[in-house]
C-alpha cells in the first residue's frame, strides 16, 4: 500500500509540472503574440497618421495655390497691362511685372506608399504652401501699388484736363457776349462752368472726364451760334445792299428817263441843221391842139414891110402872124 501511494504523489508531481510548463508556454506565446499586435497596430497607426498629415497638408496647399492662381489670373493680369507712363510711379510697375513672373513650385502630393515617404510629400506640399502665401502677399502687394499709382495719374490727368478746359470754355464764354445768334448756348455753358470748377478740386475722375467732354461739346455749340449770327448778318447786309442797289438803279433809271425827257423838248434850241428838198420837178402837160377853123376865102391884103421894130403883134421875121392864137399859147405856158 506505501508503494502504491508514493507511485501515485510522483505521477501527480508529474502531472502538476507538465501542467505548469504548459501553462507557462502558453503564457510566453500570448505574449509574442500580443507584441506582434501591438506593433501591427502602431505600425498601422503611423501609417493612417501620415496619411491624415499629408491630406491636411495637401488641402491647405490647394486654397493656398488657388487664391494665388486668382490674384494671378485677374488682378495682377490687369495690372500687369498698366504701363510706366500710366503711373506716378514707374517702379511699381517694374515690381510687378518681376513678382509677376516668378516661377511656381514643382507638384508635391501625397500619392506615395509608406511613412516615411508620405512624411516626406507632406514636407515638400508644406513648403508649396509657404511660397504660394508669400507669393499671394508679395503680388497682392504689387498689384495694389501699381493700381494706386495709376489711380494716382488718372486722377492728376484728369483735373489737369477738366481745368483746360474751363479755361478755355470761360475764355469763349467771354469772347462771344453778344455774337451769338441764340444766347441760350452760352447760359448753359456759364452754368457747366460754374459746376466744373467745383468739380475738379474732388477726386470723382468719371465726373471730372464727363464733364470736360460737356464743355468741349457746348463749345462747340457756342462756335456754331456764332457762325450762325455771322451767317444771319452777311444774309442781311447782303439783302440791304441789294435793295439799295436796285434803289440806286431805279432813281438812275429814272433821272435817265427825266434828262431824256428834257433834252427831247429843248432840242430846236439847241444847234440845227436844216434839211433841203428839192422841188419837184414840174409836170408840163402839153396844151390841147386848138381847134381850127379855115376862114373863109378872102382875098388877102399884103403884109406891111417890117420896119425893123417889135410891136408885139407878130414874129420879128418869116411866117404870118398868130394873132389871138399865140397870146392863148403863151400865157397858157406861163400859167
Amino acid at each position: 500500500m506505501g508503494e502504491l501511494t508514493s507511485a501515485k504523489n510522483t505521477d501527480s508531481r508529474k502531472k502538476k509540472r507538465i501542467i505548469i510548463g504548459v501553462s507557462a508556454l502558453l503564457v510566453a506565446i500570448l505574449a509574442a503574440g500580443g507584441a506582434v499586435a501591438i506593433y501591427q497596430h502602431s505600425a498601422s497607426a503611423q501609417l493612417a497618421e501620415a496619411k491624415e498629415a499629408c491630406a491636411q497638408s495637401s488641402e491647405a496647399l490647394r486654397v493656398a495655390r488657388n487664391k494665388y492662381d486668382t490674384l494671378h489670373d485677374q488682378d495682377a493680369a490687369e495690372a500687369v497691362k498698366i504701363t510706366d507712363k500710366q503711373v506716378e510711379d514707374a517702379a511699381v510697375v517694374t515690381t510687378l511685372a518681376k513678382t509677376y513672373k516668378e516661377e511656381t513650385p514643382a507638384l508635391a502630393a501625397c500619392n506615395v506608399s509608406g511613412v516615411d515617404a508620405l512624411r516626406e510629400a507632406k514636407e515638400r506640399i508644406d513648403k508649396n504652401t509657404a511660397w504660394y502665401d508669400t507669393h499671394t502677399a508679395d503680388l497682392s502687394k504689387a498689384v495694389d501699388a501699381v493700381n494706386q499709382s495709376h489711380d494716382a495719374k488718372t486722377l492728376a490727368d484728369a483735373k489737369t484736363a477738366l481745368d483746360k478746359q474751363v479755361k478755355a470754355a470761360t475764355a469763349k464764354y467771354k469772347a462771344t457776349d453778344g455774337k451769338v445768334k441764340d444766347d441760350k448756348t452760352r447760359k448753359e455753358l456759364k452754368t457747366l462752368i460754374d459746376k466744373a470748377t467745383k468739380t475738379k478740386d474732388g477726386e470723382d475722375v468719371k465726373a471730372m472726364n464727363s464733364q470736360a467732354k460737356q464743355l468741349k461739346d457746348l463749345m462747340g455749340k457756342v462756335d456754331a451760334s456764332v457762325k450762325a449770327k455771322q451767317d444771319a448778318d452777311k444774309k442781311a447786309a447782303e439783302e440791304k445792299a441789294r435793295k439799295e442797289a436796285e434803289a440806286q438803279a431805279a432813281a438812275q433809271a429814272q433821272a435817265n428817263a427825266q434828262a431824256q425827257a428834257q433834252q427831247s423838248y429843248t432840242a430846236p434850241q439847241q444847234s440845227y441843221t436844216p434839211t433841203y428838198t428839192a422841188p419837184a420837178t414840174p409836170q408840163y402837160t402839153a396844151p390841147a391842139a386848138p381847134q381850127y377853123t379855115a376862114p373863109q376865102q378872102t382875098t388877102p391884103k399884103p403884109a406891111a414891110p417890117s420896119t425893123g421894130g417889135n410891136t408885139g403883134g407878130g414874129p420879128v421875121s418869116g411866117g404870118h402872124g398868130c394873132g389871138s392864137l399865140c397870146t392863148s399859147t403863151t400865157d397858157t405856158y406861163d400859167r
